[in-house]
């Protein structure tokens, strides 16, 4: 027998175990697909950084994902790698643009110069308010977000760097992000008060 016939074998087990419920087929997926599915997402988004984030979200949801078995397991994912890389294209060109506007904006006739005392003020207020947001955080949500933000690791080098699973790394991440944003709700309400 070739080796693709008992792979195509071993794949169509593997979505037969899924379509049961095989807690093991979860792992073995992920074990299998992973590497594959983050090629499929670097070539779309360019960056691997982001890549494996679109490939662990993905993962993350797949337990309430909507698979069926009308096709192989393997295209699900595919497709599902892809939609998630385009959609995080979609997001950053929506980032890049919103930047643009409140460049455009701090560089518009009246806009406050950056050496004015008031813009300081305000500044160092809001560098205050995220830095004492961020040691409210969870530990180890924390440690992630640094190693990512400051220093610029992957999930595969943060996992490394902290001997924990990938899959934990994802999960810490959104964490993290999830409580600053609820850490720093009042502060960004108030910004847009006052603007």
């Amino acid at each position: 027998m070739s080796g693709s016939t008992s792979e195509t074998m071993a794949s169509a087990e593997l979505d037969r175990r899924w379509l049961r419920g095989d807690p093991g087929a979860f792992e073995e997926a992920y074990g299998r697909y992973r590497l594959r599915l983050e090629g499929v997402a670097y070539r779309i988004v360019g960056n691997r950084s982001d890549a494996e984030d679109v490939v662990q979200n993905l993962f993350l949801a797949l337990p309430r994902a909507t698979y069926r078995g009308s096709a192989s397991l393997w295209s699900y994912l595919y497709r599902a790698a892809v939609n998630n890389s385009v959609n995080l294209l979609r997001s950053r060109k929506r980032g890049d643009r919103l930047r643009e506007e409140v460049r455009a904006q701090a560089l518009a006739p009246g806009a406050l110069a950056a050496s004015d005392p008031a813009s300081q003020v305000l500044e160092a207020e809001v560098l205050a308010a995220v830095a004492k947001a961020l040691l409210r955080v969870k530990p180890q949500h924390r440690r992630v977000l640094v190693l990512r933000i400051k220093h610029g690791l992957s999930n595969t080098e943060i996992a490394e760097r902290e001997s924990i699973p990938v899959a934990t790394v994802g999960t810490w991440l959104r964490r993290g992000r999830e409580e600053l944003r609820e850490l720093l709700g009042p502060l960004l309400r108030e910004l847009r008060a006052s603007r």
